[in-house]
């Protein structure tokens, strides 16, 4: 199925955004934005994760123990899972959270993406060790998805 040329656009823009939240974090973590789809993500955006990971988030479905990405899609609001190793939302999904491992990716914090009080998808930010986020990450990672969420309704 071809895919739509406003999709493909909006889909370098946000990958754009992502390698520009990267650098302001010195690259010391890796970002990614999933685009919610009925009810399931899918990939739009992490040029720095691995194809593997990417290909097994991709079409995961929401819900209030969906992983970082899946359940902040779900709720509404943002989760910070610092430990995916332990946290009891990736326990349901034990062979994307080894993928997530096996790369390195120990913290996953995610925001949902929204407009008019709609989730359009979910900004992430991993990082390598276990890890809880910084009020300053915080409001990193807020201000991303607020990006994103513009560059959404501009596509």
């Amino acid at each position: 199925m071809a895919r739509h040329p406003q999709a493909d656009a909006r889909d370098a823009a946000l990958t754009d955004l992502v390698e520009t939240i990267e650098a302001r974090g010195q690259h010391s973590f890796i970002a990614s934005i999933l685009v919610l789809e009925g009810k399931e993500l899918q990939h739009a955006a992490g040029p720095h994760l691995p194809a593997r990971y990417k290909d097994a988030v991709n079409g995961l479905k929401i819900g209030p123990a969906s992983g970082s990405c899946g359940t902040a899609a779900f709720c509404g609001h943002p989760i910070y899972v610092s430990d995916i190793s332990t946290d009891p939302l990736w326990a349901p999904w034990t062979e994307i959270a080894n993928m997530a491992l096996e790369a390195g990716l120990r913290s996953c914090w995610s925001m949902p993406i929204m407009s008019g009080g709609k989730v359009l998808g979910t900004f992430a930010i991993y990082h390598r060790e276990p890890r809880a986020p910084t009020p300053a990450e915080r409001n990193l990672i807020a201000e991303a998805a607020q990006s994103a969420a513009v560059l959404f309704s501009c596509n």
